[in-house]
């Protein structure tokens, strides 16, 4: 092979490897941790990490938050938007001791954009419809989590750790949520194959305020009937201190927060 063969199969190389990731914008920006103000506040500084590493509309949400530091931001956050009523939930606030649930969030990232005429921030509980099968609930998710960073917007996953445990009310054992936890992914594969069973992430975990690498795959293990794709993140304490000597659990991807 010629020098310039050599050249234009280097660059084509490069060109295909290059194409394979898509990316948040704000690359440079530090991940807001949770642990600097509260051990339940992952919705909030997710938020935050989602606004902050988004393009340059979303970063006007976060640079509406006053404070230098995470502690101050999503102290601010949890008293302006968290302590309010829940509309879903009577009786409750949106944040509380145990944390905050999905449509709560969601609502405080809507009022957040509301401020900067940024479009509405949507979700979806991703679990496997009637007959699809979860490769193709693979693809779903994918082309969601794709589309919002598309739209400069990293997307907030919700993360559950399920146990296999007796149940008192169906007298055997069964697969329950013991624990859940948000996420924002900063950077995925563009595409995935038709046949594949899993996609790359690297996410940014409130807790620890740290970016890890994971896998979300149809993979479901032991938990044969999950309605839920797993979440392959070996990096990730959730819910380990709530588990029983010896009993099995397993990550599960259960819905996506962001813009498509």
């Amino acid at each position: 092979m010629n020098f310039w063969a050599s050249i234009i199969l280097l660059f084509a190389a490069h060109s295909t490897l290059s194409g394979e990731q898509i990316r948040a914008y704000n690359e440079n920006a530090s991940p807001t941790n949770q642990r600097r103000a509260h051990g339940n506040a992952c919705g909030p500084a997710s938020l935050l990490n989602a606004f902050h590493y988004g393009s340059k509309k979303w970063q006007r949400a976060f640079n509406a938050v006053p404070g230098d530091d995470s502690k101050t931001r999503i102290n601010y956050v949890i008293s302006r938007w968290g302590l309010k009523p829940s509309r879903h939930i009577q009786g409750v606030k949106r944040w509380n001791q145990q944390g905050i649930n999905l449509v709560d969030l969601h609502d405080i990232a809507n009022e957040m954009c509301d401020y900067h005429w940024l479009p509405k921030i949507k979700y979806e509980v991703l679990a496997r419809e009637q007959n699809e099968l979860p490769n193709e609930l693979l693809h779903r998710s994918h082309k969601r989590i794709v589309k919002s960073l598309k739209k400069g917007l990293p997307p907030i996953l919700c993360i559950r750790r399920y146990a296999y445990r007796d149940s008192k009310e169906l007298k055997t054992k069964s697969w329950w949520p013991i624990s859940a936890h948000f996420i924002v992914i900063i950077e995925t594969t563009t595409t995935i194959q038709n046949n594949s069973t899993a996609f790359k992430i690297k996410y940014i975990d409130p807790y620890g305020g740290h970016i890890h690498e994971g896998m979300i795959q149809t993979n479901t293990s032991k938990f044969t009937n999950s309605p839920f794709l797993a979440a392959k993140l070996p990096s990730a304490t959730i819910g380990h201190s709530l588990l029983k000597k010896g009993e099995p659990s397993i990550l599960t991807f259960s819905a996506v927060m962001g813009r498509w």
